[in-house]
């Protein structure tokens, strides 16, 4: 029978994660703030040490503190999605919900505590060993489920969790499969959204955030991890989930729990069918021997055996007694994302079968265009060539040309003297009088040649705005500061101080060259052409400092 199958080989992948998404969706909002309560911190603070880390020069100072800190909140993690994976299974098994006392909290802390961190390091080895991983990340997960009875050891609940992991590996690998697949696509969703909001909130309403100034510089490395963070808040409740009810069969495979929970499922109706029904099979069965007892042998039975089974087979046909009936294939009792899933697969069959035709259908029309006539086909003209593959090579001919000369232009373009371009980036030069002049708004090339031009004018406080930007423009192409326009000289120093603070050449010729340029800009400080080689000398000591 198919229950025997299940048994043996595990429930389709699909359709446990089928049953684990009506079992989150079905779960009362305290459980799942159970399992949020939990990771928020965890998730939180390991996204602040991460930017502390890579931000703060002085990190290294207060590292192992903070690094304990996460290592309590993993464990705070850990603890209570143990909880949250054991309400599901007491909703799984329709269990009444029970009250959590001191010594069943302490267990499960113990528990937890003692046997997930080991995850930290064995899932990774396990991952570059490949076969093991799949065993392990059951384990672990297992682990999460399962909870240590009172007089029960800690080496009794980590054999229960190897006989979990080690059942139905074809199933589990295939759970493994699909959810790491899906979770691909969700982070791919998460990061285009995270990237499209603050655009659209630039577009719509006209607010400039960080991450619209920011530009390439928004994929840095907290950005990506809390776009995976949120991955894992997405789904990792999901994969509980799948855990869960993986637990709960396999348990169901010595103790029958499942049957038990679908007998308690019935209706009160239902479960008053099935006793007639037994009650009818037992009194058919007692009567033969009450009436040879009786010695009256003569005494027929009211009902016949073939009205009774033909009443006992009406019973077991209707829908609610169909778990006692070999489950049939039928379309109409596949879930939601099985029959979506079938359809995609039949789809795209049928569209890869569209595109061989019309790929056949090509090839037969380019073969006769090239087909050589006959010996007996006297047509003028062109020969063994029609008109038609003469008008194709006349084509052929003027797009091999087009790509030609496309390749020429770029290649003249990209070998353009690199005077024509300084000299148009002159041409169109921002105005240096205007405050709203930001760096990036030329190259640096380009603020030189504009520095040189202003010095042999004679205009030697705008030469100097000019070198000024010049050296913020190297700063930024080198990574080393974000160019904004709401960002003073002071912060931009700040800024410098923490990504450079190994080049102290570079943040001591920077910081003279603020401070002069402030006396310069902002006050009455005479510039004279020894001022501005000073200047310009910081500038190629900054060039050094930031290039090594």
């Amino acid at each position: 029978m198919k229950r025997n199958a299940e048994y043996l080989r595990g429930k389709a992948a699909l359709e446990v994660i089928e049953e684990a998404v009506h079992l989150l969706r079905r779960a009362p909002a305290p459980t799942l703030a159970v399992y949020y309560l939990g990771a928020l911190p965890f998730v939180l603070g390991v996204l602040y040490f991460w930017a502390d880390m890579g931000r703060d020069a002085f990190a290294y100072r207060h590292c192992p503190q903070a690094a304990f800190g996460v290592a309590l909140l993993y464990l705070w993690m850990k603890c209570w999605h143990g909880l949250f994976a054991r309400q599901l299974l007491a909703q799984v098994r329709s269990e009444p919900k029970t009250r959590w006392t001191f010594g069943r909290a302490a267990r499960l802390v113990f528990l937890q505590s003692g046997v997930q961190p080991t995850g930290l390091f064995v899932l990774p080895f396990a991952a570059v060993l490949t076969l093991p991983f799949g065993y392990a990340y059951a384990f672990y997960h297992s682990i999460s489920v399962l909870e240590a009875q009172p007089g029960e050891g800690l080496r009794a609940t980590l054999r229960k969790a190897v006989e979990h992991s080690s059942r139905w590996p074809a199933q589990n690998h295939a759970l493994i499969a699909v959810l790491f697949g899906f979770s691909f696509f969700v982070f791919l969703n998460l990061l285009i959204a995270a990237i499209a909001a603050p655009e659209l909130l630039r577009m719509l309403l006209g607010v400039e955030t960080v991450f619209t100034l920011s530009g390439l510089h928004l994929f840095n490395t907290t950005f990506l991890a809390a776009v995976g963070f949120l991955t894992y808040l997405c789904m990792n409740p999901l994969i509980k989930a799948v855990y869960v009810l993986r637990v709960f069969y396999g348990e169901s495979v010595h103790s029958g729990e499942d049957l038990r929970v679908e007998l308690r499922s019935l209706s009160r109706e239902g479960r008053v069918a099935v006793a007639s029904v037994l009650l009818a099979l037992g009194l058919f069965g007692a009567q033969p021997a009450a009436a040879d007892d009786a010695g009256d042998a003569a005494a027929p039975s009211s009902v016949s055996p073939t009205e009774l089974d033909q009443a006992i087979r009406e019973v077991l046909e209707q829908r609610e007694y169909s778990w006692r009936m070999p489950r049939e294939e039928e379309a109409g009792e596949k879930g939601i994302v099985v029959t979506f899933l079938e359809s995609v697969v039949e789809w795209t069959r049928q569209f890869l079968k569209t595109l061989r035709g019309w790929a056949e259908k090509v090839m037969d029309w380019l073969r006769s265009l090239f087909e050589r006539r006959t010996p007996g086909d006297r047509g003028g003209g062109l020969g063994w060539m029609t008109a038609t593959q003469s008008m194709l090579f006349v084509l052929l001919a003027a797009v091999v040309c087009a790509l030609v000369l496309l390749c020429w232009r770029m290649w003249k373009q990209r070998h353009r003297p690199r005077a024509d371009v300084v000299a148009q980036a002159i041409a169109s030069a921002p105005d240096l009088t205007d405050d709203n002049v930001v760096a990036d708004q030329l190259p640096v090339e380009s603020w030189l040649a504009r520095a040189q031009e202003l010095m042999q004018q004679g205009d030697l406080r705008l030469a100097l705005r000019a070198l000024y930007l010049a050296s913020l423009a190297h700063l930024a192409q080198r990574e080393l500061i974000r160019i904004a326009k709401f960002k003073s000289n002071r912060e931009y120093e700040q800024e410098l101080r923490r990504r450079a603070h190994v080049h102290p050449e570079l943040l001591s010729a920077f910081s003279t060259n603020v401070s002069t340029f402030e006396q310069v800009w902002y006050g009455r400080y005479d510039v004279s052409h020894g001022l501005l080689d000073d200047f310009h000398a910081n500038l190629q000591r900054m060039e050094i400092g930031a290039s090594r």
